[in-house]
């Protein structure tokens, strides 16, 4: 249990076990037990050991390339990105060419941004690709992907109906968005605690439905959507409004109802 394998971090620490013994051990768990949170916390150990052992490539590859666990997948290839890069960048082109978690796309893409040296540059390129294949999946332009992404929106389990060859609905079960000349021009998300800052990304937004969520503030960059026409913030758990909202040409069109506000 965690317990155990915490005690196992202090004492490769320590030195109280031979630290090759330690990583071995949590290979095996990583590899064998079927509790998924023991995996996740050895591979969280691996990586604040900051291990560069040759031998734990092969189960982090692994782990990126097979394992259903979403958040197995991230720590393995944020593994790989820090410490194994010139071995696994095969591995990680791949990982970003076919995973269909934006969480982890997500993850990767701003890992690969925030360097400069030549591997990054290259896996730069390929999220770049990557991103464009979105884009052409959702008919949207590429520089509103990158928001899809921080919404963690599921990129294989969504529905989606054609009003006509140029607008289409996109949806799951708490995410909405209405796309119109490869522009989101419609979006409606709930049951969230915070809504991505990249939301100005979407330059053409009219209408932002923002009800039901667990919302008590909102992003900055929300005064930088010129066209929104109508904003839905009922719902929520404002106590004070927003001083974002008078950044917003729109006094009529907010709807403010059912928060905490004090009168």
């Amino acid at each position: 249990d965690m317990l155990n394998l915490n005690i196992v971090y202090q004492n490769i620490l320590q030195n109280k076990i031979n630290r090759m013994e330690g990583i071995e051990f949590l290979l095996s768990i990583i590899e064998k037990s079927e509790k998924t949170s023991s995996r996740l916390e050895s591979l969280t150990i691996l990586y604040k050991l900051k291990t560069r052992d040759h031998f734990v490539f092969k189960t982090l590859e692994n782990c990126i390339i097979s394992d259903e666990y979403e958040e197995i997948r991230i720590i393995s290839a944020k593994i790989v990105l820090e410490y194994y890069l010139n071995m696994g960048i095969k591995c990680l082109e791949w990982a970003i060419l076919n995973d269909t978690s934006s969480k982890l796309l997500k993850v990767l893409g701003y890992m690969v941004n925030s360097k400069n040296s030549q591997p990054h540059q290259a896996l730069s390129k390929i999220f770049h690709q990557r991103l464009e294949k979105i884009a052409k999946k959702f008919d949207v332009v590429f520089e509103e992907v990158p928001f899809l992404l921080d919404l963690e929106f599921n990129l294989d389990n969504y529905n989606s109906f054609n009003w006509n060859p140029n607008s289409k609905l996109i949806y799951n079960d708490n995410i909405m968005f209405k796309v119109q000349d490869r522009h989101v021009l419609e979006l409606s998300i709930s049951l969230r605690d915070q809504i991505p800052s990249s939301i100005n990304l979407l330059k053409k937004l009219k209408n932002l439905n923002l009800s039901c969520n667990n919302l008590s503030q909102l992003p900055n960059t929300l005064s930088e959507l010129s066209n929104l026409e109508s904003l839905d913030l009922s719902w929520n758990d404002f106590e004070i409004v927003p001083e974002i909202l008078n950044k917003l040409n729109l006094n009529e069109d907010i709807n403010f109802q059912n928060n905490k506000i004090q009168n």
